[in-house]
């Protein structure tokens, strides 16, 4: 992985656990809001539930403590208004008989006597929509006679009288409201407190809630009731304290988690820049002794008898073998520091692909095997590096060869497909599962041989395969199915398709 790769993984990581803790934070912010919100819900519902307990306590204290006042003030009224009731209608009473008398005499006497008895009637009707207004009036009178009197006693004596205090500490209690709380009674006049607990702060500022304490007083303002919560916020931080445990704990977690990851990722990379510079270091140093071994092997074969030259050969085939491993370690590390370069050339591919398949014929002749060539109906030029496309073939067909259990039947076809050239090679081996088949162009992945147990490698055949297809704009793709065979299909493209050569 490149360190560029890495700093956008971080970047992009980094980010995403900021943007999660930003919505944790609004998250709880919000949750914060919404329990205030029903807490202050329940301080209203309660100040107004005092309100209504005091005012109705002064009403039921109001017919208590003047009771003689009220019948006395009633007992007047009445009587002024009967006089008044009783000179009226004598007064109207003579009027209307002198009236009736008058129209005795009239030849119109009869009609005028039913507008009279209309006139009648419709008095009447006034005198009682009058009584009921006056019945009205005489009680709003008492009413503020009563304010006014009341009024006079000092204020905290008619908060006491009324019960302020204990109705406000119950219904603290059936609100279910557990924190300490202050209050007062604010004077309207001079913003002074009437009564106030031990610990009320008068603080205008924090007059959050509050409710007038005789709201239904016709005469003057009536006083506010304030109360205070000095740990509201401790109490509604400890209503989400596991919320804030939880969201701390995961965040942590997750912020542990981020840094040994990207500290593993680190010193991978460290780790795997080791390996590859090791790599390529050690197999410099061993292609000298293996370039030795085979000038040695070389040099002993002109100089021993024909019995002692199976030795030889055998010493410089092992010592090819190992000179081939050492080649592709050297360039997966080449290709693993984007050092990795080919050299194009024009290229026909029947002829190409007939060389290396002739070059081979012998590997597999000695294991009883065959092998069938299709061409092309028409010639397939490519630009492509000479020696690896070969090395790419060359690790096909001596996977043929290895991976099966009886003679090695290969099959190469070559065709033309819109601007591309294929070239498949199918062999009757031992083939390789669905799970192999994901893993097999990996570095250093071997797959189970089953009962092949002849069969050596580092496991880097195919992975360079891939590596120099990709870097010749192609492909290499695999089929296989298990105890049938695998079909290997290379896709590059034609001469005249650009080419991309780093």
């Amino acid at each position: 992985m490149k360190k560029r790769q890495i700093k956008y993984i971080i970047g992009l990581v980094s980010f995403a656990l900021a943007g999660i803790i930003l919505v944790q934070l609004l998250w709880i912010n919000n949750t914060m809001s919404e329990n205030e919100k029903r807490f202050s819900a329940r301080v209203f519902a309660m100040l107004n539930r005092v309100v209504q307990k005091t005012e109705r306590n002064e009403m039921a204290l109001m017919y208590r403590l003047k009771p003689r006042n009220f019948k006395r003030y009633q007992g007047n009224s009445n009587r002024r208004n009967t006089q008044m009731d009783s000179i009226f209608n004598e007064l109207n009473k003579q009027s209307m008989e002198q009236m009736r008398e008058m129209t005795k005499s009239s030849p119109f006497g009869k009609e005028l006597n039913k507008v009279l008895d209309h006139f009648d009637n419709m008095q009447s009707m006034m005198d009682r929509r009058m009584q009921g207004k006056d019945q009205q009036l005489q009680s709003m009178h008492q009413w503020l006679s009563f304010e006014a009197e009341v009024k006079q006693l000092p204020l905290k004596k008619r908060l006491q009288l009324s019960g302020l205090e204990p109705i406000l500490m119950a219904e603290k209690r059936n609100f279910n409201i557990t924190i300490p709380m202050e209050y007062a009674v604010i004077r309207p006049d001079s913003n002074k407190p009437a009564i106030a607990s031990s610990q009320f702060i008068n603080d205008k500022t924090d007059a959050t809630y509050k409710a007038e304490i005789f709201p239904n007083d016709v005469l003057g303002t009536s006083p506010k009731l304030i109360v205070q919560f000095p740990g509201k916020q401790r109490f509604l931080m400890h209503s989400i304290q596991w919320l804030l445990v939880l969201s701390l704990l995961f965040t942590l977690i997750i912020l542990v988690a981020f840094y040994l990851t990207v500290r593993t990722i680190i010193q991978q990379k460290k780790l795997s820049e080791i390996k590859n510079d090791f790599i390529n270091n050690m197999t410099h140093e061993l292609k000298t002794p293996i370039a030795t071994i085979s000038l040695a092997s070389d040099a002993m074969n002109r100089t021993i008898n024909d019995s002692a030259s199976g030795f030889t050969k055998i010493i410089k085939q092992e010592s090819e073998r190992m000179h081939k491993h050492v080649e592709h370690i050297l360039q997966m590390a080449r290709i693993d520091k984007n050092e990795f370069k080919i050299q194009p050339e024009p290229i026909e591919v029947n002829e190409f692909v007939q060389d290396v398949l002739e070059n081979q014929k012998l590997r597999i002749e000695e294991k009883n095997g065959s092998s069938q060539l299709k061409l092309s109906e028409e010639k397939l030029h490519i630009e492509a590096d000479r020696d690896h496309f070969a090395n790419v073939l060359y690790n096909l067909i001596d996977n043929a060869i290895k991976y099966t259990t009886k003679a090695p039947d290969i099959s190469i076809n070559i065709w033309k497909r819109d601007d591309y050239a294929f070239i498949s090679l199918a062999d009757k081996g031992i083939g390789m599962s669905k799970d192999t088949q994901k893993r097999i162009f990996d570095k250093f992945y071997r797959a189970s041989t089953g009962n092949v147990h002849n069969v050596k490698g580092f496991g880097l055949g195919l992975s360079y395969a891939k590596a120099v297809m990709e870097r010749h704009n192609g492909d290499i793709l695999a089929k296989s199915e298990l105890n049938k065979g695998s079909v290997f299909t290379l896709k590059i493209p034609i001469a005249e398709e650009n080419f991309d050569n780093k």
